[in-house]
């Protein structure tokens, strides 16, 4: 969240002079194509023989590797090497997706023997509460991001990458100490994993897997119209004609907080709500909600004065209630359609690319509609900074906003293997 919010459009203007929107598109898609090796990882976190189980190696290691890059990051914009910027942002982002496949197949290992999908009424039960906290300590983590693009508001950008590294470590110490795994030396699972099975890791079969593949489909959807926060800094520059650095921090931080406590408050009610109403309409709520959000982001700069802010910051309240909802089915309604003949992490793998090629499809298209939408471009101190039409973010809002969620809409209500 901290990084698409405010340190990747900073740093796309920064680093690249003149071309920010389609800068931010490149690293957001860097940070898709490192989503990658989630599949194969799950796999291997599935397969994993130690005396610390099968997920914490991999936690230990993904985060380790992604607080040396953060380093790197961090040199790389003080210095102002772009190149050097790209590569460790790759090679961050891979060493995270690293730890966050195996730690997407902890809830399932922890609430049911053997992990997979839930085996009778009190397993789904219970798969709705884990799918509802999940939600909860996402946002939290979100909510803590923003906390920290606040508390640095006055300080130079670079700052932000030491937070994330102390962040991370802090992280992976809690996550470690509290999964209790147990040794998998001996499991019988442990045998090597072939060539074919590599392959086999990235790919579902329509027929065998429908489900599972709507759920990835609308997840996909979902994420493409989460994306336009990305743009919300250049939103709030452009049309509410904030111009002090500062400033415009402290008005992206308030709408973030506000978005993600109202996330926080929501998701474990709506995730014990699936329980009773089913996912399916809980989903089609949600996608309604965020639809009103984009809208209101397109009404807000055509009213006067303060009444623009206070409607944008409706807009965040809006999506915290629409994301919050989402988010809490988002895993449940992933373990109820768990494809046959694949391991948890192997297809959280794959349920985790399908969310993040959302998160990289929606900045690049984003960014290009904007990019078309140029209007004027002036010199900020050592960085040329580019400006769009009123015109470029409602085309953003209707496209990637909210034509994405009716075809969330439209895949949830293919799945059948659930209400």
């Amino acid at each position: 969240t901290g990084m698409g919010l405010c340190v990747l459009p900073q740093e796309a203007d920064r680093l690249n002079s003149g071309a920010g929107s389609l800068w931010v598109g490149i690293y957001l898609a860097v940070c898709g194509a490192a989503q990658l090796i989630c599949p194969l990882a799950g796999k291997f976190s599935d397969r994993h023989a130690s005396s610390w189980g099968r997920r914490r190696p991999f936690i230990a290691t993904g985060s380790i590797l992604s607080i040396i890059a953060l380093f790197f990051l961090r040199q790389a914009s003080i210095e102002g090497w772009p190149m050097t910027y790209l590569f460790a942002l790759l090679v961050a982002q891979i060493s995270l997706n690293l730890a966050f496949s195996a730690h997407n197949g902890l809830p399932a290992d922890l609430y049911s023997d053997g992990g997979g999908s839930p085996k009778d009424t009190q397993e789904r039960d219970t798969a709705g509460v884990v799918s509802a906290f999940v939600a909860m300590h996402t946002f939290l983590g979100s909510l803590f991001a923003v906390l920290i693009i606040i508390a640095t508001h006055e300080m130079p950008v670079h700052v932000q990458y030491t937070c994330y590294m102390a962040a991370t470590a802090v992280a992976c110490t809690v996550v470690c100490q509290a999964a209790n795994e147990e040794s998998t030396l001996h499991a019988e699972n442990a045998e090597p994993i072939t060539a074919a099975e590599v392959c086999g890791s990235f790919m579902l079969d329509p027929s065998a897997h429908e489900d599972f593949l709507w759920v990835c489909i609308g997840r996909l959807f979902y994420y493409v119209s989460t994306s336009v926060t990305v743009f919300l800094y250049y939103y709030l520059r452009d049309n509410l004609q904030i111009h002090d650095e500062a400033e415009l921090r402290i008005k992206l931080a308030s709408l973030m907080i506000a978005a993600q406590v109202v996330g926080a408050t929501i998701s474990v009610p709506a995730g014990r709500s699936s329980n009773v109403f089913g996912r399916k309409p809980v989903i089609y709520l949600a996608c309604s909600i965020m639809s009103v959000t984009f809208l209101l982001y397109i009404w807000a700069p055509l009213v006067p004065g303060e009444l623009r802010w206070h409607l944008v910051l409706s807009a965040g309240l809006c999506y915290g209630l629409g994301s919050g909802i989402y988010v809490s089915v988002d895993y449940a309604l992933a373990l109820d359609c768990l494809p046959q003949g694949k391991t948890t992490a192997e297809a959280f793998g794959l349920w985790g690319v399908a969310g993040f090629c959302g998160c990289t499809a929606g900045p690049v298209v984003s960014g290009v509609l904007l990019a078309a939408n140029q209007v004027s471009t002036e010199k900020h101190m050592h960085t040329v900074v580019s400006h769009y039409a009123y015109s470029g973010y409602v085309v953003v809002m209707l496209v990637v906003g909210v034509s994405m969620n009716v075809f969330v809409v439209g895949a949830t209500h293919m799945i059948k293997g659930t209400n």
